[in-house]
């Protein structure tokens, strides 16, 4: 079982309990924290907490090289023996997310040549992905029980399948790289008892052993897809990726777009039933945008985020001592007074602006995806208001289905209920207006 995180108050007078932010009352202590300790030292995490908007902007945007992501992919909590053991095994070579220029450079170089990044690279795969959704909501629909967990049945499956088919994932692998995406966020930034941690270095060996798989087989049978494209890749000063490099690269895709993606339709559908406006996007589709833009500023997938300090630096007016980890509240940062909103801590999916979000970072570091992930919530939420106009909630869903995370939102339950025969009224009638 996971040991128990301590109750949010305030995380200064208690050390490690900031590893919850992302649960209970979290507006009411970001604001504390903005507000009394924008800037702070965990002695229990041996983290620095940055909750502002301005710091954690400036962090993500250094060109000073003060800030570093050198340590993004290392534990927030310290590895019991046996699954250090297993995770310092695995070859996984630093890539785009926790590398600085040029290094950094030269894999978002090999990274975006292939990836879309822009509405006209992605052209091509938006009517497959919209195709895809609306087979995944017809399939959920399709069920005689009238009812459903729409994270487990609906946006997860979803993800996985669309992500799969434009990097190259058979089918058959999907749960793999599900799983492995899964028990590599717990790992890093979930707080686990030995056992558990063991097990999830056991599910990330066996992703990395798939990605590597992955890569041989297309080596010898090449396909129309991402990975024979980087396999392909030729850089233009000739120093192209190695087996291991690409290995790592499609690693980092596979488990940052996996969980990412899931979350943002899932938590974005949480916010839409609790509040009454799943209905109203029923009515206006047009809407739909607006909502998934709302979910990543008030309840983002990725809360938190990692950096370090390459030297002595001041942040915020804070001293801050050379080779230390920060931890950059980003879901904080999203709130912040800096903005000026109105009712900022409410879900508002019909919002008249919305400022620029840093929940999908900034500066070189800008997440790739972004683009990618938003459409694919966006279909996500067209195709299931389109076919199961009238979803209801239940009113006790359930605690989330993780372990609690530093860096990414736990997943909820989605337990939902609907008329059977729905699905063939709304293929008849077309949307309700």
């Amino acid at each position: 079982m996971t040991p128990a995180v301590p109750t949010l108050r305030c995380p200064v007078t208690q050390p490690g309990s900031i590893a919850a932010h992302g649960t209970g009352d979290r507006h009411s202590l970001y604001v504390h924290l903005r507000q009394d300790h924008p800037v702070y030292h965990d002695p229990a995490l041996d983290l620095w907490v940055v909750a502002r908007y301005e710091e954690i902007d400036e962090v993500l945007r250094d060109r000073s090289g003060a800030y570093s992501p050198a340590e993004t992919y290392a534990p927030v909590q310290s590895l019991a023996p046996e699954a250090a053991q297993v995770y310092d095994s695995i070859a996984f070579v630093p890539v785009t997310a926790s590398t600085d220029p040029p290094i950094h450079t030269r894999f978002r170089r090999a990274l975006t040549a292939l990836w879309p990044t822009t509405a006209g690279q992605l052209q091509p795969w938006q009517k497959h992905i919209e195709a895809h959704a609306v087979e995944a909501a017809e399939e959920v629909a399709a069920r005689p029980s009238g009812s459903g967990d729409l994270e487990s049945d609906y946006t997860q499956p979803l993800a996985s399948r669309v992500m799969g088919d434009m990097i190259g994932i058979p089918a058959e692998g999907l749960d793999c790289v599900t799983a492995g995406s899964s028990n590599m966020s717990d790992l890093l930034w979930g707080h686990l008892d030995p056992a558990t941690q063991h097990t999830s270095a056991l599910g990330v060996q066996k992703l990395w052993n798939y990605c590597l798989t992955l890569i041989d087989d297309r080596k010898k049978h090449p396909q129309d897809d991402l990975i024979t494209g980087w396999l392909d890749y030729q850089a233009p000063d000739g120093d192209n990726l190695t087996r291991e490099e690409i290995a790592s690269m499609l690693m980092e895709v596979l488990s940052t777009n996996a969980e990412t993606t899931s979350l943002l339709i899932s938590t974005t559908l949480h916010h839409l039933l609790t509040t009454g406006s799943y209905t109203d996007l029923v009515r206006h589709p047009e809407q739909i945008p607006g909502a998934v833009e709302e979910t990543l500023r008030h309840d983002p997938p990725l809360i938190g985020w990692l950096r370090c300090t390459t030297r002595e630096t001041t942040l915020g007016g804070t001293r801050l001592p050379a080779g230390v980890r920060l931890l950059l509240l980003l879901a904080s940062a999203a709130e912040d007074e800096h903005h000026g909103l109105q009712d900022p801590h409410v879900f508002d999916p019909r919002r008249p602006s919305i400022p620029t979000t840093l929940n999908l970072g900034a500066g070189s570091h800008f997440c790739p995806g972004a683009l990618y992930v938003r459409l694919t919530a966006a279909a996500a939420l067209e195709a299931l208001t389109r076919v199961l106009p009238a979803l209801t909630l239940h009113p006790d869903p359930g605690g989330p289905t993780r372990a609690v995370n530093t860096i990414l939102r736990t997943p909820r339950r989605l337990p939902v209920t609907w008329a059977t025969g729905e699905l063939n009224g709304t293929m008849l009638t077309g949307r309700h207006c």
